[in-house]
């Protein structure tokens, strides 16, 4: 394993991965079934078996859970995956039509649970295989998965990755005792319901050489976590700062006009932090978007946002109507419909679609078109 204090510090003195990265956003199950069809898209093309980094929050890191659980049973031809129904889609499916976000909320009052413990047995149930963070595929036999969470102690990114979990003011740490559906947990910990997840590092070893100012007391106990969103929605940081090549798959939800706003003492200040996070992340799309721009990157972003509706654009898979549909399904862990799965599904595949032809094609230092084979379809599980 390389240095842990220059894998942290990689961004300044390493040169920039050749090997693209892929962002997966949060947005509950709205964005872990539209990430599903995005994929399916990038597999066609070529590119999901080219990825080298895989970056989540939130719903998104359903959707790369399952991908890192199942990734060992991938086939291969001609640098596609060939059963992705099988081992993307039906995990997500079952995943999908399993309601936990208020029975989950719920173990709040359990002495013996917590909400963010009860999500992740469902996760490991229906997703990961019951797999360790530990055991995941890792390169070079796959990308590097993250899965990112927000210290509530620290205000900060935590990441969990296959080799340590790190919070850049504390320090990384390695042999933390931690499933891979606790670190999807973690990273889903949306709140107030299901947060925070408590995350213990009893038997872990703290690198000195990335010792941080916050490594101290309690520091070196237990983190207290939030949703990986709450620091950035759109999982890109980590792929930022790493990658040449950037894909960013955001189902957050966007931001509703409202012309007549709420100024009760209640209401307002709940939008007000709606307005904030929506901030947040519109301001990491520009600066990507100006990153694509002048060349410093290049790839693409597509998505639910405001910013991402051009369907006049070079695709017609998607309706203007379904678009606007897609964009209502709330920020759930609720069972959804096979009639709502599959507009989800084809909402990512049709977006994904047409950006990536639009600002990812040879001229862009990207790939040849591919026919449309259409959007996966939500079958019995």
């Amino acid at each position: 394993m390389p240095d842990i204090k220059t894998v942290l510090d990689e961004d300044r003195t390493k040169p920039l991965e050749e090997a693209p990265g892929l962002c997966l956003s949060g947005g509950g199950y709205r964005a872990m079934v539209f990430h599903v069809g995005a994929i399916y898209r990038l597999n066609e093309l070529g590119l999901l078996g080219k990825l080298g980094r895989i970056s989540s929050v939130s719903g998104g890191s359903m959707t790369a859970g399952a991908l890192a659980a199942h990734w060992p049973d991938l086939a291969w031809s001609n640098g596609r995956a060939t059963n992705l129904d099988e081992q993307l889609l039906k995990p997500v499916l079952r995943q999908a039509r399993e309601s936990i976000d208020v029975s989950s909320a719920l173990q709040r009052f359990n002495p013996l649970s917590s909400p963010a413990r009860a999500a992740a047995k469902s996760y490991s149930r229906n997703l990961t295989k019951g797999l360790a963070l530990k055991d995941i595929v890792a390169p070079p036999n796959g990308p590097r998965f993250v899965f990112n969470a927000t210290s509530l102690m620290t205000g900060k990114a935590v990441r969990f990755r296959q080799d340590y979990i790190a919070d850049y003011t504390v320090g990384v740490f390695t042999g933390v005792n931690v499933s891979l559906a606790q670190a999807i947990a973690a990273s889903a910990a949306f709140p107030p319901v299901l947060s925070p997840a408590s995350l213990s590092l009893a038997g872990a070893a703290l690198d000195p050489a990335t010792k941080g100012p916050s490594a101290a007391g309690a520091m070196l106990e237990t983190w207290l976590l939030t949703d990986g969103g709450v620091y950035d929605n759109l999982g890109s940081e980590t792929v930022w700062k790493r990658c040449r090549t950037i894909f960013v798959s955001n189902a957050g939800k966007p931001f509703a006009v409202d012309e007549q706003p709420p100024t009760d003492l209640l209401q307002q200040p709940l939008r007000v932090l709606d307005l904030m996070g929506a901030q947040q992340e519109d301001f990491r799309e520009r600066v990507l978007a100006h990153a694509f721009d002048i060349g410093a990157r290049v790839g693409a972003m597509w998505g639910l946002t405001s910013s991402g509706i051009n369907l006049a654009g070079p695709t017609s898979l998607l309706t203007q109507d379904e678009f606007l549909a897609a964009q209502a399904v709330g920020t759930r862990l609720e069972a959804m419909s096979d009639d709502t799965l599959r507009l989800l599904l084809k909402a990512g595949y049709a977006r994904a679609t047409a950006r990536l032809r639009s600002n990812f094609g040879p001229t862009q230092g990207g790939v040849p078109d591919a026919n449309e084979s259409g959007a996966p379809k939500p079958t019995p599980t």
